[in-house]
């Protein structure tokens, strides 16, 4: 386990049950059989390869993961102009229980973990470590795999990101399908985000962009946000999402992609910050109206959205009260 090779490829693919109704599946095989390529007709490699300990893989959520992974690299790429390796693969480990999660954390990469961690990506090792979580939790696990691959997909193509992007484009990448969306709780955690952030604006606690563009560390979340780092997943979340969805003609994603891509922001220095600055100075340099009219924009979309999620949580609590 602690040298990684126990992980097995997995294939993801669509097959006939008795009724002849075509399911959704995937499943874990052995390494001779994926550089054979023998698989079933209809079957694929995944991006997925799978350690599990007491934890039994459903086949649906095999070919969940392996079809959202898919999915999020075509989107990174779509994205950020860059592809992935040919040979890359997202290495899973999942416990199924709580205390060994914790173990394992502890001796292998001298970790310490709660359950509100709920996995992380390491790139020294290219492994995701997660649990089944808490009961009332279950529905995170799958997000919190896509989440993490996100960053083993960014850490593939890109390297390192800008402090703020490594968490917004995680949370706004591994949770965007719709698909994945039609899990009541990861719905609802989204529209109650927008909320957050417009009480942050609100209430004047929203902190200037360019202060947080230019953060480095979860230590300046912690003083930035009073302790609450949360929120600072949140304000990444949201200023990715503009980048994302703000322009009907996708110019704000072009942009996001060439800035990335800009001499300044690829020689940057990866130390003290330097990375972070340089995105600042590249997006304001190149915004039209430079950051100021980018901060602008920023919180018309936060009212925007937070007031269409106020109405659609009205809507299911009316529901909810007149079933």
């Amino acid at each position: 386990m602690f040298q990684g090779r126990d992980f097995k490829p997995s294939i993801f693919g669509v097959e006939a049950n008795a009724a002849k109704k075509k399911i959704p599946v995937g499943y874990a095989v052995d390494r001779t059989q994926a550089i054979a390529g023998n698989f079933p007709k209809g079957f694929h490699l995944g991006y997925a390869e799978l350690a599990v300990h007491d934890y039994v893989m459903s086949k649906d959520m095999v070919y969940t993961i392996n079809y959202g992974l898919h999915n999020l690299v075509r989107s990174h790429e779509r994205v950020f102009h860059r592809k992935v390796d040919q040979r890359f693969r997202v290495r899973i480990r999942i416990f199924g229980k709580y205390a060994d999660y914790e173990r394992y954390s502890q001796v292998r990469y001298r970790k310490k973990v709660t359950k509100n961690l709920l996995g992380f990506f390491s790139a020294a090792t290219k492994e995701i470590v997660t649990w089944r979580q808490q009961p009332h939790l279950s529905w995170r696990l799958v997000p919190t795999i896509l989440h993490e691959g996100c960053h083993a997909i960014m850490d593939n193509i890109i390297g390192e990101l800008p402090f703020w992007m490594i968490e917004g484009s995680a949370d706004w990448l591994g949770e965007a399908p719709a698909w994945l969306q039609k899990a009541d709780g990861l719905r609802r955690d989204q529209l109650e985000r927008w909320i957050r952030m417009e009480d942050l604006l609100k209430k004047k606690k929203l902190p200037p962009l360019k202060n947080y563009l230019l953060t480095t560390s979860y230590d300046e979340w912690d003083r930035m946000f009073d302790g609450n780092i949360g929120q600072g997943y949140d304000v990444g979340w949201s200023i990715f999402d503009f980048f994302m969805r703000a322009s009907p003609d996708g110019k704000a994603m072009k942009f996001l992609g060439a800035v990335m891509s800009d001499r300044a922001v690829t020689n940057a220095p990866r130390r003290n910050g330097g990375l972070e600055k340089a995105f600042v100075a590249t997006v304001d340099r190149n915004w039209h109206g430079h950051l100021p009219m980018l901060e602008r924009g920023w919180h018309t979309w936060i009212r925007q959205e937070a007031a269409r999620a106020h109405k659609k949580l009205a809507v299911e609590r009316a529901k909810v009260a007149n079933p």
